[in-house]
């Protein structure tokens, strides 16, 4: 991996981890800084929530102790993907993928697909 990919991918990882704090301390108002104003994220059911949707629903959240581990992430020129589960109460509840799009040199996360 050459210089720039790995400073990509410290950037790619840095936004990863602000999500996870902001949806860990349900701060909608963090999250809504890294996500796309395009954003969307699907989920196993069907539902398509767009970036309204997932703040609205963030801060609708009960409060419980989540943690977020990560599996794999990759840069791939501007776009990049960060894979892994979510943990509630210690209980394996969901896997999701991240993307992440840099445009204008910012990265954003641009979509979630979350799997059971």
């Amino acid at each position: 991996m050459t210089a720039p990919d790995q400073a990509d991918l410290d950037a790619v990882l840095a936004l990863d981890e602000q999500w996870n704090a902001a949806y860990h301390h349900r701060r909608p108002q963090d999250l809504a800084e890294l996500l796309h104003d395009d954003w969307l994220g699907f989920f196993p059911d069907g539902t398509v929530v767009t970036k309204a949707g997932m703040l609205e629903g963030m801060a609708q959240a009960p409060e419980a102790t989540l943690i977020f581990e990560r599996h794999a992430s990759r840069v791939y020129g501007d776009t990049a993907i960060t894979r892994g589960t979510l943990y509630v109460g210690g209980q394996r509840i969901q896997g999701f993928l991240r993307v992440y799009a840099r445009q204008q040199g910012q990265w954003k996360v641009v979509s979630v697909q979350v799997v059971p």
